[in-house]
Formats: structure tokens, C-alpha cells, sequence
């Protein structure tokens, strides 16, 4: 399944939600996403809280947020209510260069995700994805086309 499906399937509001991670370097073919992270309205977020197929997880580390896990149908799909040190939804749609369109499904932008993975996380894979990121948006700069 892509992962334009695995969000489908997920049946969101389409204005209460943008996906982050690692996604969007799928979408790009810049590499394969391992989960799929997406940050939601507080109102939406509440309610898979209580939903017996999601699992509420109160904090996540050094992510700075809060999040709930699927325990089944949507394996690997994780929702939060904040991340990347506090910013909640309107972090996302109230910049328009924040995010960016795919097929009627808004993510955060790479330029974004770069910012975020050089300057708040610290982690090894994070670090990785800031290469690949570094190196696809050089190759589409020669190339002068954008998409």
C-alpha cells in the first residue's frame, strides 16, 4: 500500500490534519518511510484518544510532543497533537511554506522538514534524512525544475 493510500485509508477530516516525517521523502522517492507521523487537530486528536484501536502515548521523548499509536488496522500510523518542540497544527497552516500539496493531501514541506531535522533533532537518522534532503533539492536546483 503507498502511502497516499495508508493516509486515505486513515479517513481524516481533510482540513485538521498535515502529514510530517518521512513521508513526503517517500512521495519524492528519496526513501521508503518506515511509519507514517501526522499531526492533527486537538479535537480530532482527542477523539482517537479514546478509540479502543489507538493506543495513547502521553510524551515522546525529545519529539516534544503527544501522540496516539494504531494497534491494528493502521500499523505503523502514529497522530499527534504537537511536535517539533511545541508547534501544533496552525504551526503548519498558517505558512503556507510550511506545507506542501500532494494529490489533495497537505505535508510538511521539505525545506520544513530540513529546518527541523538540522536545528531540533539530534538523532542519527535525522542527520541522514538531512543529507538526502541536502542532496535532492541540490539536484532539482541544476535541474531548474521544482515540482
Amino acid at each position: 500500500m503507498s502511502i497516499l493510500e495508508k493516509i486515505r485509508a486513515l479517513e481524516l477530516p481533510k482540513n485538521e490534519f498535515v502529514v510530517m516525517g518521512s513521508a513526503i521523502l517517500d512521495i519524492k522517492g528519496i526513501r521508503k518511510a518506515e511509519d507514517l507521523d501526522i499531526i492533527v487537530t486537538e479535537e480530532l486528536f482527542e477523539d482517537f484518544k479514546k478509540s479502543p484501536a489507538w493506543e495513547y502515548k502521553s510524551k515522546i521523548g525529545t519529539l516534544g510532543g503527544v501522540k496516539v499509536e494504531s494497534l491494528g488496522n493502521h500499523d505503523g500510523a502514529s497522530l499527534y497533537k504537537y511536535i517539533y518542540g511545541g508547534g501544533d497544527i496552525d504551526f503548519f497552516r498558517n505558512h503556507q511554506n510550511r506545507i506542501e500539496e500532494i494529490d489533495g493531501i497537505c505535508f510538511v514541506s521539505l525545506s520544513n522538514l530540513l529546518e527541523v531535522k538540522t536545528s531540533s533533532w539530534d538523532r542519527d537518522k535525522d542527520k541522514e534524512d538531512a543529507k538526502l534532503i541536502k542532496d535532492y533539492l541540490a539536484k532539482k536546483e541544476r535541474s531548474h525544475y521544482i515540482p
